[in-house]
């Protein structure tokens, strides 16, 4: 998995509204349609629970968590993401930089829950990979725990087929103003990559206008693909968000007595 947010790391907060990227957060932030979905989860756990965000970005959802009073490890494949959440996340929460595969080796502790979040998986790659990924985290639940993981609806992309979407607002934050813009490339077919380009748009004081911009790849899939690669990472699927017209959803799961073989 390339590391596609190396650069955009120190930017990427523009692309989250103040009350998700600012203490205390809010739980499930980084999946904002599926919050309501992934709280209830979150609600039923024990206090203090050993919660591991894999897929932490700059911290927001593990700050969010850590503030409810949770246990919480975070990880990322990319060091400065990492990086970036250690500036941001109090000193009780564990941080590492660490794919998702190599997690067994990598933690002792075994986690109540497992957060992937953010529209992460997608850049796991291929079907073996996303296999591997999915199959790291499953090592590293403790028994009876649970896994979400949460995803763009990408047949509803691809079927709306748009091609510059702009925030919703102008953002503010330390003097500088910005609007994060992304710009869509999108192939005929769903098994094809697609390629985004996020431009941010920077007033600085003084009028001064620059931009940066970051292209990213996704490899997406279905719903139905998803289930069938956690089925094949040894999981079975216990709820899901999932709406066709919906623009994300997460799906929780748990560990099956085996992989599909």
């Amino acid at each position: 998995m390339p590391d596609y947010y190396r650069d955009l790391a120190t930017d990427y907060h523009w692309i989250f509204p103040d009350e998700i990227v600012s203490f205390p957060g809010v739980i499930g932030g980084t999946s904002i349609e599926s919050r309501e979905f992934i709280q209830s989860i979150v609600d039923a756990l024990p206090p203090g629970a050993a919660v591991l965000d894999c897929a932490c970005g700059i911290g927001t959802d593990a700050m969010a968590l850590a503030h409810a009073g949770f246990q919480v490890t975070a990880t990322d494949g990319s060091p400065l993401m990492v990086a970036e959440a250690r500036r941001r996340l109090p000193g009780g929460v564990e941080l590492l930089a660490c794919r998702w595969e190599d997690l067994p080796a990598t933690l002792t502790g075994r986690f109540d829950l497992v957060l992937c979040l953010g529209n992460s998986l997608v850049h796991a790659g291929s079907h073996k990979a996303m296999v591997a990924a999915l199959s790291g985290m499953r090592q590293v639940l403790a028994p009876g725990g649970t896994l979400i993981v949460d995803s763009r609806n990408w047949e509803l992309l691809y079927r709306q087929r748009p091609r510059i979407v702009a925030a919703d607002r102008v953002r503010e934050r330390d003097g500088v103003r910005s609007t994060c813009v992304y710009v869509w490339n999108i192939p005929d077919a769903l098994d094809e990559p697609c390629l985004a380009e996020i431009v941010l748009l920077l007033e600085h004081p003084g009028g001064v206008l620059t931009h940066r911009r970051y292209p990213i790849d996704f490899q997406p899939f279905t719903p139905a693909e998803l289930e069938a690669r956690l089925a094949e990472a040894g999981f079975a699927v216990t709820g899901s968000s999932y709406h066709p017209d919906r623009g994300r959803y997460a799906v929780t799961a748990v560990a099956a007595r085996s992989p599909v073989s």
